[in-house]
């Protein structure tokens, strides 16, 4: 497996450590706290968030938790507007729309990133900063992401590759969790949401669109 979202918790291993099956691999982390953190930085007087995230997502409580738990030391309130289908989207933005938050927090995951041009589209529309966990996604006109380096999940499976072919159990094999993160900003979206990117924030980016 490549970046799973929660194996433990989809009970497809026993623990990280120790697989203890026929499964291995990498998994991801909620990167939740850092997304709060990022509203903070680009909107210092946020009060409400609402995350978009898909249910069926296997991190997408783990989320929801550590994004509250980050909103509550800064005194946000936070929503949540699932997608399950296509159609959900339009009922999800309505309800964006209607609770006027001050940011979003868009939870990366497979369905989402199909129809990732739609949340771009709605996030500009709606004049809404919002923070995604993909760091690909600025460069295709996102505001800003803080996730993992997705690259290196498969250079780790290829190791995973190469030491069962040699005779290694999978039930052996600790389940490893990414290293590198990067952190993008696309300027000219903030530019078009009147966001002035704060220096502080600009010396800690890794990657800055024009």
């Amino acid at each position: 497996m490549l970046h799973a979202g929660d194996p433990v918790g989809a009970g497809l291993i026993a623990n990280l450590a120790r697989p203890d099956g026929n499964v291995t691999g990498t998994t991801n982390l909620s990167y939740a706290g850092k997304h709060v953190g990022l509203v903070r930085d680009l909107v210092p007087r946020a009060g409400k968030l609402v995350i978009l995230l898909n249910p069926a997502n296997a991190l997408a409580r783990t989320y929801v938790t550590d994004a509250m738990d980050a909103s509550r030391k800064l005194n946000l309130s936070i929503s949540v507007a699932e997608v399950t289908r296509p159609e959900d989207f339009k009922n999800a933005f309505a309800m964006i729309r209607e609770m006027r938050p001050d940011a979003l927090l868009v939870m990366g995951d497979p369905f989402i990133g199909e129809h990732r041009a739609e949340v771009f589209a709605f996030a500009a529309s709606a004049r809404l900063p919002a923070i995604y966990d993909l760091p690909n996604w600025p460069r295709e006109g996102a505001l800003v992401a803080y996730g993992p380096l997705l690259a290196e999940h498969y250079v780790m499976g290829a190791g995973y590759v190469d030491r069962i072919l040699k005779g290694a159990k999978p039930a052996d094999l600790p389940v490893e969790q990414p290293t590198r993160f990067e952190l993008v900003i696309n300027s000219k979206t903030a530019k078009a949401l009147g966001l002035t990117i704060p220096q502080s924030l600009l010396a800690r980016t890794d990657e800055v669109i024009q």
